[in-house]
């Protein structure tokens, strides 16, 4: 059976029914289960969200057919993770170099100028290989900005004013999309490790 004959016989099995509800508790270890401390949502949602986004190319690859429905959401998820990953960095790491993420704003660019100077008040000697590093991630952050600014390009069609957003790009390779931002997830890691080793050396 073809993937569509799959997807539709699936919908002729599901229909609205009087008093069903979609937020349903679970039982222990039957659910997903929800972290209610903000330091574990905040780190599950970037893990969720990249993963989100490698899953969705990984599928986009087995059933190229599906990959312009799913490149939306998983642009979407990739942006996300590297939103809330900036954002976390300066709640964990910026109080000590006196800076803070601005919750209301999706400006990847700013988030990432003041996770650089974060950065550069914890290790102010940088090598120049470290520096060429952080030139090739403003460079890529400031790419996936340009591309979906308001994080918004992936998630509507129109704008507030209803008009259409429009998007530059009119085919993406999405391998190299997982490549590129996984590159950019992997160096933000080495940071997080590199900033939690230098904290420990200035309390400890």
């Amino acid at each position: 059976m073809s993937s569509l004959a799959n997807e539709l016989d699936e919908l002729r099995l599901l229909w609205p029914r009087p008093g069903a509800k979609a937020f349903v508790e679970a039982k222990p270890f039957h659910g997903a289960w929800v972290a209610s401390r903000g330091d574990e949502r905040i780190y599950r949602m970037i893990k969720g969200f990249r993963e989100t986004g490698d899953l969705l190319v990984a599928e986009s690859k087995a059933e190229p057919q599906r990959a312009q429905n799913l490149i939306y959401p998983a642009l979407f998820a990739y942006r996300q993770a590297l939103e809330l990953r900036l954002k976390n960095i300066l709640i964990e790491f910026g109080p000590m170099a006196g800076e803070r993420p601005d919750f209301r704003s999706h400006d990847l660019p700013t988030l990432w100028s003041a996770c650089r100077r974060v950065i550069e008040r914890f290790d102010s000697n940088l090598s120049p290989q470290d520096l060429e590093t952080l030139a090739v991630v403003q460079m890529q952050i400031a790419e996936f900005d340009s591309v979906d600014p308001g994080s918004d390009a992936f998630r509507f069609a129109h704008d507030t004013r209803g008009k259409v957003i429009k998007l530059e790009l009119p085919e993406i390779d999405l391998d190299n999309l997982r490549l590129v931002t996984g590159s950019v997830f992997e160096f933000l890691e080495c940071v997080v490790c590199h900033l939690n080793y230098l904290q420990d050396l200035a309390t400890g």
